[in-house]
């Protein structure tokens, strides 16, 4: 097999797992919830988590591996992914499991910033095209399947597992991407962005924080508030930061663009729908209507022990 696809497994198996765990958790919170006695501020935390610290290092993350190589960078990415999800089998307590999936989405930045330079850089002509259909068809198998999925392994073993099952896959991918995969940089680079990325990450932890908070505090509350004032104060100086920059970690002049800024709102409006419904949804299927986990996954049964009460026949 020539080297060039060697890059498309290994590149398309990092992120497929990354993917995988946007949604894969979600079937699994009603059981994490009961035994780490977690309330629903925690299981918030516990899915965004893994978003924000994805969201917010992953501009900084292209830069990075552009100056230091693509492939050592990537693979790097694999090993806190991987640690990350180690970290996840073994939490205790609401907040490890949510610091771990932190460590779970720093990983899957540094993957995610890096497999499209590493697919662009090892295919040419008709190839690219291939790999970047490849690549493109993961990362909607791997949102789909997740929740399936994570149900067939909360019900079959125990929702440790949908992150102890990562442990192997990545150990595989990082010795695949070392042996199998070219190093490649841009000699061009410029140096990353520290300034953006902090004011950027920042102002999304805390409007993120002020949203979760909310739930269980008053939108008039000195911390719902604090946040919401820190977060728009730390954005708009993350705004003023990229505009004096020469070599900016976001373009601004890009939200010029119609296509761009058309393809951002959808991509927003699907996350803000799909999504943020996705934890509630699978909370009221097992909580309310007695699905079992792998049941929720699949949207089609219940189990037969959880199925006999009353209010679930009634639902049902």
């Amino acid at each position: 097999m020539r080297k060039t696809w060697w890059t498309l497994i290994a590149v398309a198996i990092g992120v497929f797992m990354l993917l995988l765990d946007f949604t894969i958790v979600n079937v699994a919170l009603p059981d994490i919830q009961r035994q780490l006695h977690a309330s629903l501020s925690d299981l918030q935390w516990v899915i965004d988590a893994y978003a924000l610290s994805l969201a917010a290092l992953l501009l900084t993350a292209g830069s990075v591996a552009d100056l230091l190589g693509r492939r050592v960078v990537f693979a790097s990415g694999i090993a806190v992914f991987t640690g990350g999800s180690l970290r996840c089998g073994v939490a205790q307590s609401p907040v490890f499991l949510s610091l771990a999936r932190a460590g779970q989405g720093i990983g899957g930045a540094i993957m995610f910033a890096t497999s499209l330079a590493l697919l662009a850089e090892a295919f040419r002509g008709d190839d690219r095209g291939v790999a970047f259909g490849v690549f493109g068809a993961i990362t909607g198998i791997a949102v789909a399947v997740g929740p399936v999925l994570g149900g067939a392994i909360t019900s079959g073993l125990s929702w440790q597992w949908i992150f102890f099952v990562n442990v192997p896959i990545g150990v595989i991918v990082i010795a695949l991407t070392l042996l199998r995969v070219e190093e490649s940089r841009n000699p061009h680079v410029a140096r990353p962005d520290w300034l953006g990325f902090m004011t950027f990450s920042s102002g999304l932890a805390a409007l993120v924080y002020g949203l979760i908070e909310a739930s269980s505090h008053s939108w008039g509350s000195g911390r719902v508030l604090g946040s919401i004032i820190a977060a728009a104060g730390l954005l708009a100086l993350f705004v003023v930061v990229e505009l004096r920059q020469r070599r900016p970690m976001f373009d601004l002049g890009l939200l010029r663009n119609p296509t761009f800024v058309g393809g951002l709102g959808s991509a927003f409006a699907i996350s803000a729908s799909a999504f943020s419904v996705l934890t509630f949804i699978v909370l009221y299927f097992q909580n309310v209507l007695h699905f079992s986990a792998v049941g929720t996954g699949c949207g089609c049964s219940r189990s037969p022990a959880r199925s006999s009460s009353p209010q679930a026949s009634r639902d049902g």
